[in-house]
């Protein structure tokens, strides 16, 4: 629009504008602790059906907010919540306690195990050790774990831990033939 400005200066602006994104984007994959920085993390707003109201003010999050949105899962009660966290995209995900969660087939054929949450302890093929410790398991149990199977931690995209102490592994190499028919199931329990 200004004939007395260089064109060169507009597109290297225009470039850098448009690629800084791009390289936040590849950055937070690559890197939790990056992606912590940049997208922040999860945090507990009740646990163990109690309120965590330290936690709701550090989010800036009131109590009609959280009422808000255990009404928009339709829970009316927080008295009937387990966990619930708010995510690091706004939304809030609720476990309900187990008499409250909806009835499911094993119901009927006597009372399952204690509801607890996954325990992450395997995330871009790097253990988060903090976890694993929490969790009361150590590193040497998660990699005999992994190895029993003949694989290798940084070959899992993702791994979880139940409340039975199994391991959940999600792998990175996803194959797939033609059509979308799997050649080789890349998750696994262990």
């Amino acid at each position: 629009m200004d004939v007395e400005l260089n064109i060169v200066n507009g597109l290297i602006s225009i470039l850098i504008w448009s690629l800084f994104p791009i390289v936040i984007s590849i950055l937070s994959l690559k890197s939790k602790k990056f992606r912590d920085i940049v997208e922040g993390k999860a945090t507990t707003f009740i646990q163990d059906g109690k309120i965590l109201e330290k936690n709701m003010k550090r989010e800036k999050y009131s109590t009609d907010d959280l009422l808000e949105q255990l009404r928009k899962k339709d829970i009316f009660q927080v008295s009937d919540v387990e966990f619930a966290v708010l995510e690091t995209c706004g939304q809030l995900s609720v476990l309900l306690k187990k008499e409250k969660q909806p009835t499911k087939w094993e119901d009927f054929f006597g009372k399952g195990p204690e509801v607890k949450k996954p325990l992450t302890v395997i995330m871009d093929g790097k253990i988060l050790k903090e976890t694993i410790y929490s969790a009361g398991y150590s590193i040497d149990w998660l990699k005999s774990k992994v190895e029993s199977k003949n694989r290798q931690v940084d070959e899992i995209f993702l791994g979880q831990i139940d409340s039975d102490g199994r391991l959940y592994a999600d792998y990175y190499d996803d194959h797939f033939g033609k059509e979308g028919e799997k050649n080789g199931d890349s998750r696994t329990t262990l």
